[in-house]
């Protein structure tokens, strides 16, 4: 990459005002399966990839650095994990472009970089001491200050942070004043400030204030002395910054990045309450399979803001806008992982007719995302699940009598719920009773060979005068009044269709 373009890109993971920030937070994964929203997010990013990394087609440069922060998504999301492995034997092959870049004969090694990629191989189990052939942890150890703490090249406190991080995970002897040097940078308000040669700012920097209060649950998970009150208002200052719909202000505007990196912090600090309400905004600036217009075939995106989503509706991600969508999709992401999936439930009609049609009603459905109906034996059926979360799919039904599982399953392809329905064809039933009884009196019809619970309707000289139900053994039994009238008569029953009937003739005697 030429050095301008690579400070370009190290512009935007200073963060600040100048672009969307680029960060590795990563917490979620679980062992949760995959959500639709989580499946789809993991599955668009993966998209985004040329030949194992992101490609800047705008400026013509692969992007180590959103390349990484793909992966971090697709850790904390669990998805992808072949992918997740490609990534990261790109990144570590080409750790050269990546970590330092060359000028007028002079090279600059880049910290946050290195600390960058050191998590990332540190989270995949890999050894942070030999990356590509370099030990990065050495090397960010020769760029920091031994009394400050603070290291070369960081380009403000959001880049500081991964270098910080890079040492704890490198278990570097000089990661406590890494981190001392990161805890000294908190303004009275809690927050932190990005640009470390200026006063605290008077609009607050959470994302920067995210990034470092990551560094510090990082030093403290690793045995590290961090002063307790240092993180506790850090978590305030960021609580309090929420608005009531659940977003985060960055850049001037509530957008998903900063709403992204501030949910996944709040969830590492344990404000599962906050976290959850920053998701659930996100969520709703997620392309889903109810989008359409232009963005149909992104599904899984999310956009920065509500604009970008408009825009995108109406024209597409083209080559200007893409860059954008990978950054806030990235750390967006992972907060989906924080949305328990609703309770699903399927509900059918107790009978179905022997290859008829049945009608499902699901609810308790990831709204915007496909779910799929399917009856044992018979046929299934796709819907995209509306806002309310509830659909109603029709199914056909196999021939004969048995009963069918009805399974909905979500847009993984995951049963979410089963139910059954007993489906019953045509049948002769028994009909029983005395050949003839006496005038006025009353005759005990006895049915046999329904099915438990089936519905009954008695017929006596061509009217209805019973309903009933089956008991648990399939019987049904009635005491009909037979009238003052003699001579041969002949009672009808039906059960749950008119195919399933039966007939008894006798006479009614003076």
């Amino acid at each position: 990459m030429s050095t301008s373009l690579r400070r370009r890109a190290l512009a935007v993971l200073a963060g600040g005002a100048v672009a969307v920030s680029t960060a590795v937070a990563v917490a979620p994964s679980a062992s949760a399966a995959s959500t639709p929203s989580t499946s789809a997010a993991g599955q668009w990013l993966s998209a985004q990839l040329t030949n194992g990394v992101v490609h800047n087609d705008q400026w013509d440069y692969d992007d180590f650095g959103l390349t990484l922060d793909v992966l971090g998504a697709l850790r904390a999301l669990g998805v992808q994990p072949a992918v997740q492995q490609t990534i990261l034997s790109t990144v570590t092959s080409r750790v050269d472009e990546y970590v330092e870049s060359t000028f007028n004969e002079v090279t600059t090694f880049y910290t946050a970089s290195a600390g960058k990629l050191l998590l990332a191989v540190d989270a995949a189990g890999g050894d942070v001491a030999s990356v590509g052939g370099r030990d990065l942890v050495a090397q960010i150890e020769a760029a920091t200050n031994d009394e400050t703490g603070e290291s070369s090249d960081t380009y403000g406190l959001f880049g500081q942070t991964f270098a910080t991080r890079g040492l704890i995970a490198g278990d570097s002897d000089e990661a406590a004043a890494s981190v001392a040097y990161v805890a000294a940078q908190q303004c009275a308000d809690g927050t932190f400030r990005q640009v470390l040669t200026a006063p605290c700012p008077e609009v607050p920097e959470i994302d920067t204030t995210t990034a470092a209060l990551n560094a510090l649950v990082d030093a403290r998970e690793a045995g590290l002395d961090v002063d307790a009150a240092v993180i506790d208002r850090a978590v305030d200052a960021i609580a309090a910054a929420q608005a009531a719909d659940g977003s985060f202000v960055g850049n001037g505007v509530p957008n998903t990045n900063s709403t992204g990196l501030a949910a996944v912090a709040l969830s590492r600090a344990g404000r599962a309450a906050e976290a959850t309400k920053a998701a659930s905004w996100i969520a709703r600036h997620q392309v889903t399979e109810a989008t359409g217009g232009k963005l149909a075939s992104e599904t899984g995106a999310i956009a920065y803001d509500r604009a970008a989503l408009t825009a995108g509706t109406a024209d597409g991600i083209d080559e200007l806008a893409i860059d954008q969508w990978i950054r806030a999709s990235t750390q967006a992401a992972p907060a989906l992982a924080l949305l328990s999936s609703p309770r699903a439930a399927a509900a059918v009609p107790r009978f179905a007719r022997s290859g008829g049609t049945v009608n499902v009603t699901a609810s308790g459905l990831a709204a915007g995302w496909s779910s799929t109906a399917r009856v044992a034996g018979g046929s299934t059926a796709r819907k995209v699940v509306p806002a309310a979360g509830r659909a109603t799919f029709t199914l056909r039904v196999p021939k004969g009598t048995a009963r069918r599982t009805v399974a909905v399953s979500d847009a993984t392809g995951r049963t979410v719920a089963t139910t059954s329905v007993q489906v019953l064809a045509a049948k002769k039933l028994r009909v029983s009773s005395k050949s003839k009884v006496r005038r006025a009196k009353v005759q005990k019809v006895v049915v046999r060979g329904l099915a438990a619970a089936e519905p009954v309707r008695v017929y006596y000289r061509g009217k209805l005068v019973k309903r009933g139900v089956a008991s648990k053994s399939g019987t049904y039994t009635y005491r009909l009044k037979v009238g003052r009238k003699t001579g041969k008569v002949k009672v009808i029953v039906r059960g749950a269709y008119a195919e399933r009937n039966g007939v008894r003739v006798f006479r009614v005697v003076k």
